[in-house]
């Protein structure tokens, strides 16, 4: 079974994806969401929206945004399903 972390960044760069119309193999833990992608807050509430739904967790937004790459975020996220 795959670890929390592999699940959390395959639903991660699943909705960055999804959100941001960029092929998945173009991304990267190191990119970042604001300043590489454009990421909008609306774009971020909707990356939030699917790994909430996906891990039953609550992630706060502003604790979500200073996290500034997608793997920044997935561990902000890991640690949020692990506490």
């Amino acid at each position: 079974m795959a670890s929390i972390r592999d699940q959390v960044s395959a639903t991660m760069y699943s909705a960055v994806s999804a959100t941001m119309n960029k092929p998945v193999e173009e991304l990267n833990d190191g990119i970042e969401l604001i300043a590489d992608l454009g990421a909008k807050s609306v774009n971020l509430v909707r990356i939030i929206s699917a790994l909430e739904d996906e891990f039953e967790v609550e992630i706060p937004f502003m604790q979500f945004r200073r996290h500034k790459t997608i793997g920044g975020a997935i561990g902000y996220v890991v640690q949020l399903y692990e506490a």
